[in-house]
């Protein structure tokens, strides 16, 4: 089956008339009819289809071959019986065709991952049976991206916030519900989960990402059970395909300074190594709400990445390894307010109130496998994946500290057997090693996981226009048992323009109560634990519907879609059961998530692209024995965006514009704030907007976040005596930082 699209260019041969220089002539000819010349392409990371170096060149079942040179070309001797040529790149589809002529032109189809094929620039939807959106560099560029965190401003599906008043911890909400139900994946490889989730949106820096990967749903089982609500996979630069030298500087009006450096080296044709720097720092602190405490923390990181991969067709492995020192600094002092010192209520502790958090972390993974091990059946695989991380968390809230040691070690093993087109299985085993130690002041929770688990998944395809994914997974917990994890998912290709999905699955996962709730401790409640803490444990169904329509000659995307989440067991933090206490526990009652979610893409003219976005949810748990909204969540929202590029790319202007709904906050009696008051915040607004001028290889950005201005006047109740009972910095509901021009520049030497 021919995978790739290829061209044929049929040589022509004049007639001599002199005869031995016949002779010579036939003899040429006879010997360039025994090889076959082409050349591969493939499209960037921006859609452009450029020669691709270093692609494996064979014929099927031959031991030997040859690969592209740097324009992409090739010369390969035919061989007696075999006529089947077969290509390979790593990062594109493997193509296997049978050349009629003597000269082709071979274009490959990109990859993400091991299941996603890019469907249209225009839309980023992919072809997957697995509802996924793709995120790619050229997105990433339209504003600063500056981290994993801030590359969501564009995108409907995922929203980012403070997660509280003063610590900069950040949190991701997707289909309704908080980041820790969606697994995050590096390479996928699970590694930013556990205590790292408050601030490990902040650790990924933008300039180090080639794309991102947005899975909605159950999603796969290959990669654990931790999945409820989706995952989102990183892709890092590879080292085959990075620039040998690139730099981004970046600085902006609150005095936030940043650098990236990587280059890659190609050290033989099958080996090449990068390495990845990046340092950031922001030592001014601001009160622009006049309430005594910086209203975004200071804060210092270090952070570098070292990668290696090798591949010579038949083997292939990589290495990854990370290592960061982050710092946050906020509260009081750091204003520099010397003057104001308050006295705690019951002791004789003078001071100001000051918030610190240090992380330093170290993780990383080896990935060796073999590439077609058996000759009979295309695209097999077998796999050995090790990952580890070793992350270090102390914070300190006042008179309140956490402190979180988490050291995993995950190993998967993983067969890929396609048997045919329409019948693929993947399988396999894995085992969790989790030793996790955390406490908020006196009260520690401890535990040693392990967990061995076994899985398989199918694809199946009887019909081009219908493919089924249907995977389950074992793993059997030493504190929890074992547990079953169906998951299934359907595309149907209604027509050549319209896709139906549907997808159904089970999820769970091993809470960590303290540092995945930091924000819900930063005031002065009387924290109230249960004795013990369950699994959570949740079904998530939905269903969605893409359209790639013309319109007048031009793409227009319509997409719908639906996920309703279903808890069994769930960690709920309740502010509303007493305004002195906050009470953390497993579910008692319902708890729910229902997310809807429309977007139209368009490009009306060349060169500009719209989009427009609307999403609500339904986020239904137990508060104060009620079934009611979640707290500080806006329950509806409208995302639209604008970019347009002027002919040769010199010139590029990009706008977001954001509306925020309203939403409930818990009711605090005697609460002058009216949104405490009145139990629920106001909707707002937020616009960013970014120029980009290109130079060759130099590009200069300047940009603009909140233009509006708009921020949570009052996020912190009791600011005035941060010691006393009324003091509580845990219930933001609104963006902290303030309007902030930036600018940067970008350098990229191949």
């Amino acid at each position: 089956m021919v995978t790739g699209v290829y061209t044929a260019i049929v040589p022509r041969v004049g007639r001599l008339a002199a005869g031995s220089i016949v002779v010579l002539v036939f003899a040429a000819a006879t010997l360039m009819s025994q090889q076959l010349i082409g050349t591969v392409k493939g499209p960037d990371a921006d859609g452009l289809v450029r020669p691709l170096s270093g692609a494996s060149v064979f014929w099927k079942g031959a031991s030997g071959g040859v690969r592209t040179d740097e324009q992409g070309r090739f010369r390969l001797v035919r061989e007696t019986g075999r006529d089947s040529l077969v290509v390979r790149m790593p990062g594109f589809v493997s193509a296997t065709i049978r050349p009629a002529a003597d000269s082709i032109t071979v274009e490959l189809r990109p990859t993400l991952g091991s299941t996603v094929v890019v469907e249209a620039e225009e839309t980023g939807i992919t072809r997957a049976p697995v509802k996924t959106e793709v995120i790619r560099r050229a997105d990433l560029e339209k504003a600063a991206c500056c981290s994993l965190a801030e590359s969501f401003e564009k995108n409907p599906s995922v929203e980012v916030s403070f997660s509280d008043a003063v610590s900069g911890a950040k949190q991701i909400q997707m289909l309704g519900l908080r980041g820790m139900y969606t697994q995050f994946l590096v390479e996928a490889v699970p590694l930013i989960r556990g205590i790292e989730m408050p601030y490990g949106l902040d650790h990924i820096p933008g300039p180090f990402m080639e794309s991102i990967s947005i899975s909605k749903g159950s999603s796969t089982v290959t990669n654990g059970y931790e999945s409820v609500t989706g995952q989102i996979n990183i892709c890092m630069h590879n080292p085959r395909t990075a620039p040998s030298l690139y730099v981004n500087a970046y600085a902006n009006t609150m005095q936030r300074y940043e650098l990236n450096l990587y280059g890659a080296q190609k050290i033989s044709d099958e080996l090449s190594t990068m390495t990845m720097l990046h340092g950031r720092i922001m030592d001014m602190a601001m009160d622009n709400n006049g309430d005594g405490f910086a209203d975004i923390p200071t804060f210092r990181q270090i952070n570098a990445v070292h990668r290696w991969t090798f591949n010579n067709d038949e083997i292939e492995w990589q290495v990854y390894v990370r290592g960061l020192r982050d710092r946050y600094r906020s509260g009081q002092s750091v204003l520099g307010h010397h003057e104001d010192i308050h006295v705690h209520p019951d002791s004789s502790i003078r001071g100001s109130y000051d918030i610190v958090t240090d992380i330093s972390r170290v993780d990383g993974f080896v990935k060796f496998g073999l590439l077609n091990p058996f000759e009979d059946m295309e695209g097999s695989g077998l796999s050995l994946v090790v990952s580890g991380s070793y992350h270090d968390h102390g914070s300190t809230f006042g008179l309140r500290s956490t402190t979180g040691l988490q050291q995993t070690v995950l190993v998967r093993a993983v067969a890929a057997l396609p048997f045919s087109e329409s019948f693929k299985l993947v399988s396999g085993a894995s085992f969790m090693m989790d030793d996790v130690d955390e406490a908020l002041m006196n009260t520690s929770f401890t535990r040693r996981e392990r967990v061995p688990g076994v899985y398989s998944e199918l694809t199946l395809q009887p019909h081009d226009d219908l493919t089924a994914l249907i995977g389950m997974r074992y793993d059997h917990h030493n504190l929890y048992g074992g547990r079953f994890v169906p998951r299934a998912h359907v595309k149907w290709s209604a027509t050549e323009s319209l896709a139906l999905r549907a997808s159904a699955g089970r999820g769970w996962r091993v809470a960590n109560v303290v540092n995945e709730n930091l924000s819900s401790y930063i005031n002065s409640r009387t924290v109230m634990f249960d004795a013990g803490f369950l699994p959570e444990d949740a079904w998530n169904v939905g269903v969605s519907a893409t359209a790639n329509l013309d319109v007048a000659g031009r793409p227009l995307t319509l997409d719908a879609e639906v996920y309703h989440t279903t808890f069994a067991n769930q960690i709920i933090v309740d502010f509303d059961r007493s305004p002195r206490e906050v009470y953390v526990s497993n579910l008692r009652g319902s708890s729910y998530a229902t997310n809807v979610m429309t977007q139209a893409m368009f490009s009306p003219i060349a060169r500009l692209e719209l989009m427009l976005a609307a999403r609500w949810v339904d986020i239904i748990a137990s508060f104060n024995g009620l079934e009611q909204q979640r707290p500080m969540t806006s329950r509806w929202r409208i995302l639209s965006t604008i970019s347009y590029t002027t002919e040769g790319q010199l010139w590029q202007a990009d706008m977001t514009v954001a509306w925020n709904g309203s939403g409930r906050m818990p009711i605090i009696p005697g609460q002058s704030e009216p949104s405490f008051r009145d139990g629920e915040f106001p909707a707002w607004w937020r616009i960013n907007g970014q120029i980009t001028r290109r130079f060759g290889e130099f590009e200069v950005y300047v940009g603009i976040e909140n233009a509006t201005n708009f921020i949570q006047q009052r996020p912190i109740l009791g600011f005035d005596q941060p010691f006393g009972e009324s003091f509580d910095a845990s219930l933001a509901w609104g963006p902290l930082d303030p309007r902030m021009v930036y600018a940067g520049v970008r350098v990229s030497i191949q």
